[in-house]
């Protein structure tokens, strides 16, 4: 074994795959003792199957229809079939096994070609497919790159998904769609995928499916949220949703238009559109929608929250694409009664106006709440000897009213003061003469607002 001991140091840097077929054949050697030694047979083959030994040209003109399928369907091992750098053009990629990988060797340089009208790649109750480090390329005008339906834990890997939709032949590709999940597919994992120049880039009908370091490109509509059953869901973080200025490429990036579950952007850039985000409809929206560390710029609007029982935003800026302003965030009283707005920053303003909220907001900026409500014993605590602890002030911060550090309350305007209420239900105004002398002034029985 002495020369098996040798031959592992001389090797030592070359890897497993270098070092094991070194030792079996030294292992089938005689040792001194003259016993042999007998171990299984080691190989660095890839398991893989390879589609060129099958018959694919990948020279982007023969049909590698029949090919792929030849290797999809040979054997009863579990699937992995390998497609090298190439173009290859098929009519129907063929139907895949549970857990079954296909493997490229780059997104930019393995590409299949698809110009159908069909769906390409349909998986029905499918588990743990994964694509990986492949291109899609397709030219039908109404065609579907790949659909999920009542599948789990599916992967995308480095995939490239691109459609023939552009401003120049916009609309004749926009019936084109990139990925689809529908029929209860759940935890579809798209991770640092491209997904561009389709009608819709990713439609979803289902929940619990993520997408993370991703990019959306020259979509009409990115993606859409859709179903109206209250089931409609997406995680996305760090992801990237862009366009060109030409408003026939997209309309908006991200649409939900209905009932639907829960929707929570993380690190989410937006640029490139009329229209950034338009979430929910008359009908309805996702029970919550938050936002977290996210840019947003449009050329008209960069948030429409049409409908949502639960928004939240925090850590939002808000930029144009244009040199004119956009409305950053539009709220339907009626749809988005309630929810919450943290550190919103303007690109255009000083701030985002507090008005754009309805009453029912909870808005925190900088140095200013809108809408608070607070529950229980709220507590205001001096911090200074000379400092009010509470002060009402007007829209150009003068101040009206105060607490001052005593406790005391001061009314900085000679004909505020007090408001009482009498016990027939009359207002009256306490105010005090220059002589020091308290008097009343009736203010009727409507409430006072000012």
């Amino acid at each position: 074994m002495a020369a098996v001991r040798r031959r592992r140091l001389l090797t030592a840097g070359l890897g497993a795959a270098a070092i094991l077929p070194v030792a079996a054949a030294a292992c089938a050697k005689d040792d001194a003792s003259g016993s042999q030694f007998r171990s299984p047979h080691v190989t660095d083959a890839p398991s893989a199957r390879n589609v060129k030994d099958f018959g694919a040209a990948g020279d982007g003109k023969a049909d590698d229809t029949e090919a792929f399928a030849a290797a999809v369907n040979v054997g009863n091992k579990p699937l992995v079939l390998y497609i090298p750098a190439g173009q290859y053009t098929l009519k129907r990629f063929p139907a895949l096994p549970d857990y079954a990988t296909i493997l490229g060797d780059g997104a930019d340089v393995t590409t299949i070609n698809y110009d159908g009208d069909d769906t390409f790649i349909a998986l029905h109750g499918r588990q743990r497919v994964r694509f990986s480090r492949l291109g899609f390329y397709l030219s039908g005008t109404k065609s579907t790159a790949i659909r999920l339906s009542n599948c789990f834990r599916c992967t995308f890997d480095t995939v490239v998904l691109r459609g023939n939709h552009l401003s120049d032949n916009a609309p004749r590709f926009v019936e084109q769609r990139g990925l689809v999940l529908d029929q209860n597919t759940g935890g579809t994992a798209v991770i640092d995928c491209d997904i561009n120049n389709f009608g819709y880039g990713l439609v979803t009908s289902c929940i619990q499916n993520y997408v993370t370091s991703s990019k959306f490109t020259n979509n009409h509509i990115s993606v859409l949220g859709t179903g109206g059953d209250h089931n409609a869901g997406l995680a996305l973080a760090n992801v990237e949703f862009v366009s060109d200025n030409d408003p026939r490429t997209t309309d908006r990036h991200l649409v939900v238009d209905g009932p639907a579950n829960d929707w929570w952007l993380t690190n989410v850039w937006f640029e490139g559109s009329d229209t950034a985000l338009s979430i929910g409809a008359a009908a309805g929206g996702p029970a919550q929608f938050g936002m977290v560390n996210c840019k947003v710029a449009a050329r008209k609007v960069c948030l429409d929250l049409i409908n949502c029982r639960q928004p939240y935003l925090a850590n939002v800026q808000f930029d144009p694409d244009l040199d004119a302003p956009p409305l950053e965030i539009r709220v339907d009283p009626k749809g988005a009664a309630e929810g919450t707005a943290i550190n919103l920053i303007s690109g255009s303003f000083q701030d985002v106006d507090p008005r754009s909220f309805p009453d029912g907001w909870h808005v925190i900026g900088r140095g200013a709440i809108h809408g608070a409500r607070f529950a229980g014993t709220t507590v205001a605590q001096a911090t200074q000897s000379d400092a009010d602890i509470l002060q009402v002030q007007d829209q150009n911060g003068t101040v009206l009213s105060a607490v001052l550090n005593s406790g005391a309350y001061l009314s900085d305007r000679s004909e505020g003061g007090i408001v009482m209420k009498d016990a027939a239900g009359a207002y009256w105004r306490l105010s005090v003469g220059t002589d020091g002398a308290i008097k009343t002034s009736p203010l009727g029985k409507q409430r006072p607002h000012s």
